[in-house]
């Protein structure tokens, strides 16, 4: 895979100047008509005796949808631009549809929550050079309550990035990394890892303790407490048969914002790495399936799980 700076040196010579200007425009005419309607506002108080929250009220409402278009097509063009040219670059076989998302069946198959509502864009896919097959999209998940007076409010569950990677080669049983939980239960399913400071972070959940323990080696168990360190983020992640699933709380991911610069440096390398981190995984886990014989072809007849 190419490395993130000389994606970000390509991507920037083809679409800085241009977006950065688009960005400067945008974010001028939001301070100029916040200005001027707030002035405007308090003109119309002042001449026709009205609170002024009430004029203040009306033009800020218009700014807002205003606003909300302009932002829209600025964000439009940096996902069809930078964010489509950027995967691109980092591995040619992967496209990106800013507009389609992963199905909610595939993020069922993880097992990571129960929720009530599910959306989800961005989408990622494409096959590697390594021959597995990769899914990945922005994901938002939401619990619905109705209060007694029939008012329902959402509140979200996960908002982040998922991905499933798929190959050829399957594992028996099912392997999860979960974000530490207070632990009220015993869970007989549980295991403890080698690792204390793997362990201050996460639970991990196995039908079988020894296949957990010779896949997940010291150096995969320090990639996860790295990423956390470095992003505050922690990856989960699920084994089962021949797929992996694994998921970060990222929020808002490939979002345009007018604050900063069109091709900030920061924000692009945090993409970088969670799409990096997933594949470094993959290939990690698939080398310790191969190395101890854990796996078998998916087809397999034998299989009676």
């Amino acid at each position: 895979m190419i490395g993130f700076n000389e994606i970000y040196e390509e991507v920037y010579k083809e679409c800085n100047d241009s977006l950065e200007n688009k960005r400067i425009a945008v974010k001028n005419y939001q301070i100029i008509s916040f200005i001027i309607f707030i002035g405007l506002g308090v003109f119309l108080a002042i001449m026709y005796k009205y609170p002024v929250f009430v004029f203040i009220g009306i033009m800020i409402w218009t700014l807002i949808i205003g606003f909300s278009k302009k932002s829209r097509q600025y964000n439009s063009e940096f996902k069809n631009n930078v964010i489509k040219k950027f995967v691109k670059s980092y591995c040619d076989t992967l496209t990106y549809s800013p507009e389609r998302g992963i199905s909610s069946q595939i993020y069922r198959e993880a097992e990571f929550e129960h929720y009530d509502r599910y959306s989800s864009e961005d989408y990622i896919s494409g096959i590697l050079e390594d021959g597995y097959a990769i899914e990945m999209a922005e994901v938002h998940t939401e619990d619905e309550s109705t209060d007694k007076d029939g008012h329902t409010t959402y509140t979200t569950i996960f908002y982040g990035l998922f991905a499933r990677v798929s190959f050829d080669k399957a594992v028996f049983g099912t392997i999860k990394i979960r974000k530490n939980k207070l632990k009220l239960f015993g869970n007989k399913d549980r295991i403890e890892m080698d690792s204390g400071e793997f362990e201050k972070i996460y639970d991990v959940y196995a039908d079988d303790k020894i296949i957990a323990m010779q896949l997940l080696t010291a150096d995969i168990m320090q990639m996860f407490i790295d990423f956390k360190n470095k992003y505050k983020i922690s990856p989960e992640l699920t084994i089962r048969q021949n797929k992996l699933y694994i998921r970060f709380a990222t929020g808002n991911v490939f979002e345009a914002n007018v604050l900063k610069r069109a091709l900030d440096y920061d924000t692009l390398k945090k993409y970088y790495d969670t799409i990096n981190f997933t594949l470094r995984i993959t290939e990690k886990m698939l080398k310790n399936i191969k190395e101890t014989e854990l796996w078998f072809f998916y087809n397999c007849k034998k299989y009676t799980m």
